[in-house]
């Protein structure tokens, strides 16, 4: 899949682009501060419908103005689509396929990209919500309905936490068996598209990580659960609610003391390790930063088995992380893959690697030229 050509009106830096893509490699370079994150923040709403950048829509508009609109062709499956986003400040976002509304949250009607970004490289090392978040990013592919289903997690967990702030435990009690049932049957189905989900990205994840590194790793992704002790992808979710239910009567005096729930998917983690070892713990940084573009790329092999095709990849200013050898095996292993966009300070090395096959776009002061 990619995209031919975009459109754009007031899209943060920018007042107005319209732009012809490559349908292989788009080169964006130009010094920090110009607008190249941007840039592919603004094809990624075009294809998702949402920012990687932010959850507050209205920055996204150019300051002073009132309304951004973004529109592209795209081909999906060997078929040509007319996408368009298009936001008004204090009015909800709109996006259309081939003129008609969808709702954002149906994977069918995305155009579908993989972004890298510098903070990616601190997947491993960062705290658990950073792998959280990531992993739940991942499971609308398998499930369309499970943003809707960790909102309503989100806010059972909310008001269950308001009641054990109270910090009066007879009328707590008398409150808490409602929204206890709720955060179980909710959570136990969380824990459960987890399992599945992060067998499926390990499958990946397996394959790539030795290339990468460039030597043979026994490699495990391994669901770290806050109330399961034994525990695999198959398990039932009747098995889940069950220790769920057990786990949350037994922490009950604790969450009263501490008014907070202690336990559920909002805990959870999940642990990297690499010939046994967790690599969170006892991996160097070069073996961390490896592995979080490991677990970028294999996010590209999950939309793959999915759509059958490979997603758009955006890669902002990663490359410059990584030591040469590094970069040229990166680019070795995406480039016969998709349409692929990469912003750099450092032209030249992506001269040296893609002479013949880019389009390179300079960026500069909110505008972009093709050089």
């Amino acid at each position: 899949m990619w995209l031919k050509n975009l459109f754009l009106s007031n899209f943060r830096g920018f007042s107005h682009l319209e732009l012809k893509l490559s349908p292989r490699l788009n080169i964006l370079w130009g010094e920090n501060g110009q607008g190249k994150t941007n840039f592919l923040e603004a094809l990624y709403c075009l294809g998702h419908g949402i920012s990687f950048r932010t959850n507050c829509d209205e920055e996204l508009i150019k300051w002073g103005e009132k309304a951004l609109y973004l529109k592209g062709e795209g081909i999906k499956s060997d078929r040509a689509f007319t996408y368009e986003f298009s936001l008004v400040r204090s009015s909800p976002k709109v996006r259309k396929v081939n003129s008609r509304r969808v709702n954002l949250r149906n994977p069918d009607k995305w155009l579908w990209m993989v972004v890298f970004t510098p903070e990616d490289l601190w997947l491993i090392k960062g705290p658990p919500s950073q792998r959280r978040s990531f992993l739940d990013s991942k499971l609308p592919f398998f499930n369309f309905h499970y943003s809707r289903l960790q909102s309503s997690y989100n806010k059972v967990l909310s008001q269950r936490n308001y009641l054990l702030s109270l910090g009066e435990k007879r009328e707590v009690a008398n409150h808490l068996e409602s929204w206890d049932q709720q955060l179980v049957d909710l959570g136990s189905k969380i824990v459960k598209l987890r399992l599945e989900g992060l067998r499926k990205l390990e499958f990946f994840f397996k394959k790539i990580y030795p290339q990468v590194m460039n030597k043979e790793s026994r490699v495990d992704l391994i669901y770290k659960c806050s109330f399961l002790r034994d525990f695999s992808p198959q398990m039932e979710v009747s098995c889940i609610k069950d220790a769920f239910r057990k786990e949350l009567n037994l922490k009950r005096e604790r969450e009263m003391e501490k008014g907070m729930t202690l336990i559920g998917p909002h805990r959870d983690d999940f642990l990297v390790l690499i010939n046994g070892v967790d690599l969170r713990s006892f991996g160097s940084q070069g073996e961390q930063r490896i592995a979080a573009l490991s677990l970028k790329m294999a996010e590209i092999g999950l939309v793959k088995s999915r759509e059958g095709d490979y997603p758009i990849t955006l890669l902002d200013d990663v490359i410059s992380e990584l030591d040469p050898r590094r970069q040229k095996l990166l680019l070795s292993l995406i480039k016969s893959q998709s349409q692929i966009f990469i912003t750099t300070t450092h032209p030249s090395l992506m001269e040296q690697i893609f002479m013949k096959d880019a389009y390179f776009f300079e960026v500069k002061k909110g505008d972009v030229r093709r050089r």
